[in-house]
């Protein structure tokens, strides 16, 4: 059945390592200017070539024969099309092709032979290749045993932003894989695809894809989508047996099959990973009403994050998720299984995973369960996932970040299903601008507040909170961040360190996840003090007389517009001072007050240094004046 694809693996590598040496041109033949045929452009082609096919329908079969090339169109896929005539398939990748081989821009359709009960890979047939397909239709293409629209054989080919639809494996049983069939040892990457339409009727498994010992495959960010399998079959959307596929963030919905019309576990294998897809509304058979997302029959499987919601219009004994008695352990962590008829979730040995590891059983809320798979803001599903799934994308199936904070507490956690609820925060101050009055220099002024206001629906997160200059602030916010539709006060305090005009900025840095900010108030405050000076610098006085000191007091950097009260001290004994008034305000041109020093007959005669202090608050200066005895 399989006796074409007789080559070995050993030699496929030693000539995949010659054409990863080889020097590449970089020439371009034009078909049909410089080759009538898609497949003369080929032989005429050499390793670094681009082959590039004008618009038109080509009514050819191609081989790529080993060569690192490029076939591309220049009108897109629509535009340009291969047909293979029923005859064979329409494109063969056979002879060791490796990453540089790639085929871009077309539709294909019509190939294979459906009259042979061996004929696989319909549109394109991959046998120990490696090449890249991308950005093609691949559409109404047959095969009796299967892969319909791709065959990929012992082969690791990215299959890439292709539409993959309509194409039918009619035959036999055990024909595998309508859309896509991975079988024998590789690592496929299927990624981005539409795979839709497809079918194993009336007699096969796997209507979208089918894996079969199919090594470490990738299947990622494809909408799966209206596949059939006939009767007694199985998997509608996916087929797996023996294969440690990694089947990330994929839309599975609305495929049907006899049993599992999402994806059945055939045989699965300690690094098969199905995590965060959307799997909703596969149909299966009355006869097999269990499992219509997920059925595992044996193997092992982790099943992390996903939506698997059963039939919306099914009777009341589907069960989304079953697995059949096993003595293996099946670990499901933080799923929504859920049946919209009944509410059934995990059925079969696996019932006791329901209300466990983090897995529910509720309604998701989808914005359409028939249609469109977003999540509702008020979803059971929003922030229930974990953010240490295995291979855990950064983004969703939307091109939005993966782990956001859908539910407003300012922890951002990981959605369950293919999509992320995407909420915005709108941040702002009160006021742009924070203008202290003079301050004297090293004291604190009085704090002002600013309000921080969120009027968005999600929480802003912070991950700096800074403010420079001569500022402080003290804040009511908490460490995480301010929610959707809150506020909090920032008290922000002025502590000049120099004289003059001091400037700075309070900022507040995070995002909301998908749109970072950094809002600020622009700070400034005036750093002031004084000075005190006496006049007369000297007196000298009679025993029980007094002499009078003019006292100024001046200010420095600007206004200064506390009171300075004053004071002396080392004085001789029996004499006093007093000053009027006794504070003044220097304000920005400054003011005097007029100490008296009295004496009285018993004062001993002598030199005295009389200091004299200005305080105002925790802010003192001094002078002194010589005070002279006879």
């Amino acid at each position: 059945m399989l006796s074409a694809l007789r080559v070995s693996r050993a030699f496929s590598l030693c000539v995949v390592a010659f054409f990863s040496l080889g020097t590449f041109a970089q020439n371009t033949i034009l078909v049909p200017g410089d080759q009538p045929t898609i497949q003369g452009g080929i032989d005429a082609a050499n390793n670094g070539d681009t082959v590039l096919v004008a618009p038109s329908t080509y009514y050819e079969n191609i081989n790529f024969k080993g060569k690192a090339i490029t076939v591309t169109s220049s009108a897109g896929a629509a535009q340009t099309i291969i047909d293979g005539g029923q005859k064979a398939s329409v494109v063969t990748f056979n002879s060791f092709e490796g990453t540089n081989s790639v085929i871009s821009g077309f539709t294909l359709q019509n190939g294979s032979d459906v009259s042979s009960t061996t004929s696989l890979g319909g549109g394109i047939f991959i046998d120990y290749a490696s090449p890249k397909i991308l950005n093609n239709i691949i559409q109404n293409n047959a095969s009796s045993f299967g892969g319909a629209g791709i065959l990929v054989y012992f082969s690791s080919p990215v299959v890439q932003g292709n539409i993959i639809r309509n194409n039918y494996s009619p035959g036999y049983s055990g024909v595998i894989g309508g859309g896509i069939y991975v079988l024998g040892g590789g690592a496929a990457q299927i990624i981005g695809n539409l795979i839709a339409s497809n079918s194993t009727a009336p007699s096969g498994s796997g209507g979208g894809i089918g894996l079969n010992g199919a090594g470490t495959p990738v299947i990622k960010n494809n909408t799966i989508s209206g596949n059939v399998t006939g009767r007694a079959s199985e998997g509608g959307g996916i087929w797996i047996n023996a294969s440690a596929a990694m089947i990330i963030q994929n839309l599975i919905y609305n495929n049907s099959a006899d049993q599992a019309g999402g994806i059945d576990i055939f045989s699965g294998d300690t690094g098969l990973l199905i995590v965060s897809n959307t799997i909703v509304n596969n149909s299966v058979a009355s006869s097999s009403p269990l499992g219509s997302a997920i059925y595992v029959q044996n193997g092992v499987a982790q099943v992390v994050g996903n939506l698997l919601i059963g039939p919306l219009q099914q009777s009341a004994s589907y069960s989304a998720v079953y697995c059949e008695n096993t003595n293996q352990p099946f670990p499901f962590f933080s799923n929504d299984a859920f049946t919209p008829s009944s509410g059934a979730g995990f059925s079969g040995a696996c019932s006791g995973q329901g209300g466990q590891n983090g897995n529910i059983s509720a309604d998701p809320l989808f914005v359409n369960a028939a249609s469109d798979f977003h999540l509702q803001p008020t979803s059971p599903a929003i922030d229930v996932g974990t953010n240490t799934a295995p291979n855990l994308p950064q983004t969703d199936f939307a091109g939005n970040p993966r782990v956001l904070d859908g539910n407003n507490d300012c922890v951002s956690t990981v959605d369950m299903g293919s999509y992320e609820l995407v909420r915005s925060a709108n941040l702002s101050f009160s006021t742009s601008t924070l203008n202290f009055a003079n301050q004297a220099l090293n004291t604190s002024s009085t704090p002002r507040p600013v309000t921080l206001s969120n009027t968005g629906n999600t929480c802003f997160q912070f991950s700096n909170l800074g403010i420079t200059g001569d500022f402080s602030q003290a804040n009511t916010c908490g460490a995480a961040g301010v929610r959707g539709g809150a506020s909090c006060i920032f008290n922000v305090t002025f502590t000049p360190a120099a004289l003059g005009t001091r400037l700075g900025a309070l900022t507040v840095n995070g995002s909301d996840g998908i749109t970072s900010a950094s809002p600020s108030v622009s700070l400034s405050g005036v750093g002031v003090d004084f000075s005190i000076s006496a006049n007369p610098a000297s007196a000298t006085v009679k025993h029980g007389q007094s002499v009078k000191f003019s006292v100024t007091v001046n200010p420095l950097g600007g206004s200064f517009t506390s009171a300075v009260g004053l004071s002396c001290s080392g004085l001789p004994s029996g004499a006093s001072c007093s000053f009027s008034p006794s504070s003044v305000t220097p304000g920005a041109s400054g003011a005097t007050s007029v100490m008296t020093v009295s004496t009285l007959g018993k004062t001993p005669r002598g030199n005295y240094n009389v200091l004299i202090v200005g305080n105002s608050g925790g802010d003192s200066h001094s002078t002194t004046v010589l005070l002279s005895v006879n």
